[in-house]
């Protein structure tokens, strides 16, 4: 179903709003030690009772649940929670929950640190709550590997069987470790098993419906969510809609498509700009492809690091997140690494992979977001499958697609099985639930919005012109609009568009 590709939501937004905090990488580390994973008996009643501490950004609690919900009175974990009260109780409305996307992002850690970036008449009604789902930040946290250096340095654009050989070797060598690190836990960490969590949240923050925002993959948590429990439904914004009824190649091939698109829409902007660092007398496209062979044929080295084809795409693919915004980054680093200096691709790489200065991803996205990809729904297909369809992936995207196709690998080798299939996710009987598409989303595309709106039976479309990813936090229109929403549940009208 999902592909295991639906990249992190919101990277570009965290990483500027919290550019001014210095102890991020120190708080992580700080909510993992304080993480649980299973235990045999609850440490307090499983009643949904929330002990609330002061923490950084907000107040902390952790809640007690069922590792596995067929098993409720087996194992249990403990989801971590941060809340920021309203500013206004006597006008509060009740609790707004938030989920920033990957799948495989910290709530607990975007609301610390961001919480400031919503609007302040949301914040006057709404305590800001925050969870880091099953598998992320201190919640049961899949750490396989301390470092993710070898499965990243691989090439998942091989030119040969050799090369694809290597390739599947490095990525089955991290799976077993997961297995050996997570094999008990692995099999509970579906989106399906989140949204129950979810369910428990609302009632022990003592809501009688729910209230909430998710961005890229949270839209999926979100019509999730409403499908399981559609009379718990009290208004959900789904911003960056993920459809839910792709299979993963079809998911895959369209992303790396979406992706395509916005690299090409940065050539079209740098050709008509000499100020552009990666103009290349009007063909920064040309120079691109000769850039990239030249990585792969001799990858470049920095600082006792060689930066290898995936390490590159990677840092293309982080500013395209921010569309316009990230182009100026991109053709710095593109012109950079075309002089031999790879040094601003491998900082946009780490920025993705979420690499810390020590060389390690312990505290960031990729782990939990291939353990909870990989479950939420069936492979592509069989590692010897996929030669058969890199033309298929050409075609889609000439220079993104085949290693999208490769990226599924880490899934087609993964110990857990996937979940069941819960579509079709159609909610019947939930009240009005409002997706918005942005018109050049790269990793969500516009038409997985329009699908998704259409799914639900009370799907309502709100369309966002932009490059980037999400619409919420940079078109006032649509901000505006979301709010009115989310506070007095007020539907804009069919075919409404923020430009």
């Amino acid at each position: 179903m999902r592909s295991p590709r639906i990249v992190v939501a919101l990277a570009l937004v965290l990483a500027l709003a919290a550019a001014a905090c210095t102890d991020d990488e120190e708080f992580a580390r700080e909510q993992r030690e304080r993480s649980t994973t299973t235990t045999e008996r609850p440490d307090r009643p499983d009643d949904g009772t929330l002990d609330w501490r002061e923490c950084d950004g907000g107040e902390c609690a952790e809640l007690t649940v069922p590792l596995d919900y067929d098993d409720p009175d087996g194992p249990t974990i403990e989801v971590a929670l941060i809340r920021v009260r309203a500013t206004d109780p006597d006008e509060r409305i009740g609790s707004l929950l938030v989920n920033p996307g990957g799948p495989g992002a910290s709530g607990v850690e975007f609301v610390a640190f961001n919480s400031f970036i919503f609007p302040e008449g949301l914040r006057e009604r709404f305590d800001i709550v925050g969870f880091d789902p099953r598998g992320t930040g201190a919640t049961v946290p899949v750490e396989c590997v301390e470092s993710l250096d070898e499965v990243l340095g691989q090439d998942y654009s091989p030119d040969s069987p050799e090369e694809r050989d290597v390739l599947e070797g490095a990525v089955e060598e991290y799976t077993q470790r997961c297995e050996e690190q997570h094999g008990d836990v692995l099999p509970h960490l579906s989106s399906q098993d989140t949204v129950r969590d979810m369910d428990r949240i609302r009632e022990a923050v003592g809501d009688e419906k729910l209230t909430y925002a998710g961005f890229s993959y949270g839209t999926y948590l979100g019509a999730l969510y409403a499908d399981f429990f559609p009379d718990k439904v009290r208004a959900l914004a789904l911003d960056g809609g993920v459809d839910p009824e792709l299979s993963s190649l079809e998911s895959n091939l369209e992303q790396a498509a979406g992706f395509e698109r916005s690299l090409n829409a940065f050539f079209e902007d740098c050709a008509a700009d000499q100020g552009c660092a990666f103009y290349n007398d009007g063909d920064p496209a040309a120079a691109y492809d000769a850039l990239v062979a030249a990585i792969d044929a001799d990858p470049p080295e920095a600082d006792g690091r060689t930066l290898s084809p995936n390490e590159f795409e990677l840092g293309v693919a982080e500013p395209l997140y921010g569309g316009e915004e990230g182009w100026d980054a991109l053709a710095d680093g593109l012109a950079a690494a075309a002089d031999g200096d790879p040094s601003l691709m491998f900082s946009l790489s780490d920025s993705y992979t979420d690499r810390d200065d020590e060389g390690t991803h312990v505290a960031g996205i990729l782990q939990p977001f291939w353990a909870i990809g990989c479950v939420d729904g069936a492979p592509i297909g069989e590692p010897e499958d996929l030669p058969a369809l890199e033309e298929q992936f050409r075609a889609a995207a000439p220079r993104f697609g085949v290693t999208f196709l490769y990226s599924a690998l880490m899934c087609s080798l993964w110990p857990a099985a996937p979940a069941p299939d819960p579509n079709p996710l159609d909610a019947p009987g939930a009240p009005p639930i409002l997706v918005i598409g942005t018109s050049g989303d790269p990793a969500t595309p516009f038409q997985w919005a329009e699908s998704l709106a259409g799914v639900l039976d009370s799907g309502v479309l709100l369309a966002s012109d932009g490059e980037q990813h999400l619409a919420y936090f940079s078109n006032s229109c649509a901000q505006e609009i979301v709010d009115d929403y989310l506070i007095d549940l007020t539907v804009p009208a069919a075919g409404t568009r923020c430009e």
